[in-house]
């Protein structure tokens, strides 16, 4: 079920990325999930300045037809337009290289204690596909991916316009 939520999720980003970067907006997720007893198709958004429900509106009306016509999914949901918010899970590499290249400070979850400590805040120093270091309080640490049951990261305004300018790279590529 995972790798199916995770198919369509990628399928409806590609059918509306461009559209929401048109409008003047920047995606930053698609995601599907069950929440209760409903399907959630969330797109999260972003743009400088933060975003309204006036945003989230005019973003679901021009989305909407779109995915209706994609009919990428069978069962009833719901479609949610979000704003991406001030703290945002690094669920993608490319959310943790932009919180890397930002140098924002993080909050790091992990599964297991180490030195005594379940959750980390700092600065990410450095990350592959395997491990991440994380400056907290002076001291460098690194945790295998694995390890790590979160990681979010608090954006700010400028933030925003420079995930824009990335999405549109993407667009332009």
């Amino acid at each position: 079920m995972a790798d199916r939520k995770t198919n369509i999720a990628s399928k409806v980003k590609s059918a509306v990325e461009n559209v929401i970067l048109d409008a003047g907006y920047s995606l930053w997720d698609v995601a599907y999930y069950k929440e209760g007893p409903e399907m959630i198709l969330e797109i999260s958004i972003d743009k400088k300045g933060g975003i309204s429900i006036n945003d989230c509106s005019a973003v679901t009306k021009l989305i909407e037809p779109i995915i209706d016509e994609l009919d990428p999914i069978e069962e009833s949901y719901c479609l949610q337009v979000a704003s991406a918010g001030m703290v945002r899970p690094l669920d993608k590499e490319e959310h943790i290289q932009l919180a890397f290249d930002n140098r924002l400070n993080v909050n790091l979850g992990l599964y297991v204690a180490v030195d005594g400590k379940k959750e980390y805040n700092g600065v990410i120093d450095s990350f592959d596909d395997e491990n991440i270091t994380l400056i907290s309080d002076g001291v460098t640490h690194t945790f295998t991916k694995k390890q790590i049951s979160k990681i979010n990261a608090e954006f700010e305004t400028e933030i925003e316009e420079e995930t824009a300018e990335i999405n549109k790279e993407k667009e332009d590529e």
